[in-house]
């Protein structure tokens, strides 16, 4: 069986991307031997003037619209999970990225109100999880942000956020 078939098809049935893992044990493919299948696929899809590629880092792949073409899709596009967030969920979820990880007292205590409701809609749509407990009485969950809240935000690793330094004019501001 050709390999970018089953690569292409697998990517484009699967519901986010996929670990390289899984192509290796799948197709018995090296990761070098896979990135030039993707850069290979890539160019054809070009080629044919295709609407997706195939975006992939060193750890996992996904298949994707092109950026030329997204203004045309947006009435066809299912919302982003990220897309219609209260403000309120959009401040718990920038908290725990920041802090991570991080418990629901902290949260609420940064925010100055309750995240009680907020913690539940970011975990529903998988863009938080729990990182474990607090080794102190009462065991509090500590939360964290998922790989798929990663991806929507369009970033390679939580390195990669933005210093909030860099949005104030002054770093005296940040205190």
């Amino acid at each position: 069986m050709n390999n970018k078939k089953i690569i292409t098809a697998t990517l484009l049935i699967s519901d986010g991307s996929i670990e390289h893992e899984y192509f290796h044990e799948l197709l018995d493919l090296e990761i070098e031997e896979l990135l030039n299948l993707f850069k290979e696929i890539n160019l054809q899809l070009k080629d044919l003037e295709f609407g997706f590629e195939i975006k992939y880092d060193n750890k996992k792949s996904d298949i994707v619209t092109v950026n030329e073409i997204t203004t045309y899709l947006k009435d066809v596009k299912p919302p982003s999970v990220i897309k219609g967030l209260s403000t309120p969920a959009l401040e718990t979820l920038a908290i725990i990225a920041y802090e991570q990880p991080v418990t629901k007292l902290k949260i609420s205590e940064i925010r100055g109100v309750e995240a009680d409701s907020s913690i539940k809609t970011l975990e529903s749509r998988g863009l938080i999880e729990s990182a474990g407990e607090l080794d102190v009485p009462g065991k509090p969950i500590l939360y964290k942000t998922t790989e798929l809240f990663i991806e929507k935000i369009d970033i390679e690793n939580l390195d990669n956020l933005p210093l909030i330094g860099e949005y104030f004019d002054s770093p005296n501001e940040e205190e």
